[in-house]
């Protein structure tokens, strides 16, 4: 026997309230759509580029539109574009740090492709004036009028040098309390080296060789090729002599290069002690 499912009246959709419901739904959204519309067709881009004087590209150039809130930096290329300009008569403003600041008007029209291209000119940055003062004093020689002042160890000027009327630096070192000026023979004859005069060990009191500085680097030297060999008394700007380690400033204090029986630091006029070295 045949059976026909039975279904209450109304519980079937009607397909004319079914369309109805998409239509109502559709105009319900229309509003939020249609601004877009609008700011698509109200609304057009300005594109170009921005370069130096020699036609070279401007990278990271500031382009704004004035009063529109629109702007972009350049491209590599020194491209760029603006997007959402409003029609109407604006001014395109383009800044770079280093150039000539440009204003330029522009018509913005819909539907029509608008292009800008822009050349800035270089500008010099101006600074503030200074005045440069110094008294005259190399800029190594302030460290010794430092130490100098401080008074420990021995110190010589250029000008007290001059007076010495020395043949080798050997004869300005004699000048120094305790430095002994010793005669050892070397490949060329007899050499003249500065050894101080402080007690080392148990055996009492001994020479002791010193430990060069010239122009502010060690500069070790030996019996065979003494001091007086490297730099000559015409040479020099300035001496400190320091007998023992309580003297020595911890910049010329050197360990590994045996400073305990004193240092002697020479200051030279030419400030290149690299190039009297021996090959």
């Amino acid at each position: 026997m045949d059976t026909k499912r039975w279904e209450p009246l109304g519980s079937r959709p009607d397909p004319r309230r079914r369309g109805a419901r998409a239509f109502r739904t559709a105009l319900a959204l229309a509003p939020l759509f249609l601004p877009l519309t609008l700011r698509a067709q109200n609304y057009d881009s300005v594109t170009g580029t921005v370069t130096s004087g020699n036609q070279g590209p401007l990278v990271h150039a500031w382009v704004n539109m004035v009063g529109t809130g629109v702007w972009a930096l350049t491209t590599d290329d020194g491209s760029f574009r603006l997007d959402a300009v409003p029609p109407g008569i604006h001014t395109l403003e383009v800044r770079m740090l280093g150039y000539r600041p440009a204003s330029l008007p522009i018509n913005v029209e819909l539907g029509k492709a608008q292009r800008v291209d822009v050349a800035l000119t270089a500008m010099a940055v101006p600074i503030d004036p200074m005045t440069v003062t110094g008294d005259g004093t190399p800029f190594e020689l302030r460290g010794f009028e430092e130490r100098r002042a401080r008074g420990l160890g021995t110190f010589f000027t250029r000008e007290q040098i001059k007076r010495m009327q020395p043949r080798l630096v050997t004869d300005v070192l004699r000048r120094v309390p305790g430095m002994q000026i010793w005669s050892e023979p070397g490949a060329y004859g007899n050499n003249l080296s500065a050894r101080s005069s402080r007690a080392t060990g148990v055996s009492g009191s001994r020479p002791c060789p010193v430990l060069f500085y010239v122009d502010g680097t060690p500069f070790p030297v030996t019996g065979d090729i003494p001091i007086n060999t490297y730099v000559s008394p015409a040479e020099i700007a300035a001496v400190e002599v320091y007998a023992g380690t309580s003297q020595i400033p911890v910049q010329f204090l050197s360990t590994a290069l045996n400073a305990r029986c004193g240092v002697i630091v020479i200051w030279t006029v030419s400030g290149r002690p690299s190039d009297r070295r021996a090959h």
